[in-house]
């Protein structure tokens, strides 16, 4: 019976991607309805879309499972959707502009537009495609690990790897942006949906309003906040100001429909993302270390909380709660590997070549490199790295994602941002990072934090010190957002008017 439940909720996904599919745009080149949906997304399946996206095994699994081990200090990393909802628009609405304006599909071409700089955009698409490996990595390994857990071994993890990795390629390969975001839309419900039952299982087997003070008696430590400000400004900047410059979210931003499509996203984001990412998980992951909530939990094995909570008390709604899972790592990492493969075919193929291929070879391109960027997935998923607690592992991708961030402010906002100071800053500062990673120890930061901080200090320095970006450039992109912002505020200023005198 869990075999078919799993099977139905794949198959319901197949039927939903094909419909999207066929409804697909029709305008528009064919790399940009393949890659980008015709630009065409609004605002109900952006929202719904971009929470999925956010909604991945990191919540269902590692979250919980981070909660479980480190205690409530966790639950200040939910402030990053404040965060995100702001960038949406100080950033998002500048990308969606210049994207529909210049016929963007990519990072690295906005970059490389306003920068003048080939080095530059071949460096932020290695980066970008860099920092989306280890968060694509837990959304395979982690739904591998549920239905491990939820299978008492049945599924075995390799198995449960080589599943994923197929089903997600092909998905992305059928059915493209849209139906990515389509597949995104119905999973995100489905998800939500899992997360609420789960916390009223949870609720009414753990002591009902008394769940805290049980778990007091257990592990009181676990209720106290540490502080660990370190850790808490490390996942703050990661996940909340890292997280709209990654390659996928910034696609997202180009897919839109109309920036006002982008501004309702904003509004409704954190009601959206935050409390079910704050509280939900909280309550499960403190509740789980009450004796018989999940019997035979450890700290080994915390990442799966959820899939052995339902395999023991409820096995039969332990496969809705793992189709959960898997469409959060499905919502999650389909949308990075048709960016990652974006990346590859129009800025490393086409940087070598010269020139950018025509939309339809960019396709094929973009079709083969989703096979080899799965395939390189599945052969990590194997390996000890890919079986690494959750969280940590995609730390390492959102930190990456940091790097990039001076170099877009530069394109969006801050006209003193040089090319030499964009260029020098992402290489010494991702080498940092790295550097951190490898050696905890030289510093007293972490390797995002630190990374970020060496970025930004050679890019103000060199910066001070090096040619400004043409007036031409400039102008092309800055008084672009100026022009567009005055007009809307003139159209704004009249519907007032208007309104008064009606």
């Amino acid at each position: 019976m869990t075999y078919l439940i799993l099977a139905a909720f794949l198959g319901g996904l197949v039927l939903v991607s094909y419909q999207s599919r066929r409804s697909g745009p029709t305008g528009g080149s064919e790399a940009e309805n393949f890659l980008l949906g015709g630009r065409s997304i609004g605002t109900i399946l952006l929202l719904l879309s971009m929470g999925a996206t956010y909604f991945s095994t990191w919540t269902l699994l590692g979250a919980l499972g981070s909660y479980f081990r480190s205690g409530v200090w966790f639950a200040g990393f939910t402030v990053w959707t404040i965060f995100h909802a702001i960038f949406i628009w100080l950033f998002g609405v500048r990308i969606w502009l210049a994207g529909k304006k210049y016929g963007f599909v990519t990072p690295a071409q906005m970059i490389e537009d306003y920068y003048s700089s080939r080095r530059l955009r071949l460096v932020v698409a290695i980066v970008g495609i860099f920092a989306l490996v280890p968060v694509m990595l837990i959304q395979i390994t982690g739904a591998a690990m549920a239905l491990e857990s939820l299978t008492n071994g049945a599924l075995p993890y390799w198995a449960g790897v080589i599943i994923m990795s197929a089903f997600v390629s092909f998905i992305v390969l059928w059915a493209g942006f849209r139906g990515t975001a389509w597949s995104d839309a119905l999973m995100g419900v489905l998800f939500a949906a899992v997360m609420i039952g789960s916390c009223i299982f949870v609720f009414s087997i753990a002591g009902g309003t008394n769940l805290f003070r049980e778990a007091s008696k257990v592990a009181p430590e676990l209720l106290v906040n540490r502080g660990n400000p370190m850790q808490m400004l490390d996942l703050w900047l990661s996940i909340g100001f890292g997280a709209w410059v990654l390659p996928h979210m910034w696609q997202k931003f180009y897919s839109a429909s109309s920036a006002e499509a982008l501004g309702k996203v904003m509004l409704a984001t954190p009601f959206w993302n935050s409390w079910m990412m704050a509280f939900i998980p909280l309550v499960i992951g403190i509740a789980a270390v009450i004796p018989g909530v999940v019997p035979g939990l450890t700290t080994q094995t915390s990442d799966t909380i959820l899939p052995q909570l339902f395999a023991h008390h409820t096995p039969m709604l332990g496969a809705l709660v793992v189709a959960g899972i898997l469409a959060a790592a499905i919502s999650t990492v389909n949308s990075q590997l048709l960016s990652s493969a974006s990346l590859v075919a129009y800025d490393l193929i086409g940087v070598f070549h010269g020139k950018d291929p025509s939309p339809h070879r960019i396709t094929v391109i973009t079709r083969v490199v989703v096979v080899v960027l799965t395939a390189c997935l599945l052969v990590l998923g194997l390996t000890s790295v890919g079986k690494g607690f959750l969280v940590p592992v995609a730390a390492l991708g959102f930190g990456l994602g940091l790097q990039l961030v001076p170099s877009a402010l530069g394109a969006l906002h801050l006209r003193g941002i040089t090319e030499q100071g964009a260029f020098w800053g992402m290489v010494i500062g991702t080498v940092a990072m790295v550097a951190l990673k490898l050696y905890p120890d030289l510093v007293p930061l972490s390797p995002a934090i630190g990374g970020l901080a060496v970025n930004g200090l050679v890019t103000a320095i060199l910066s001070a010190f090096t040619p400004k970006v043409s007036a031409q450039s400039y102008e092309r992109y800055h008084g672009l957002y100026r022009e567009y912002f005055s007009n809307e505020q003139s159209s704004h200023a009249d519907l007032q008017v208007r309104r008064a005198q009606a």
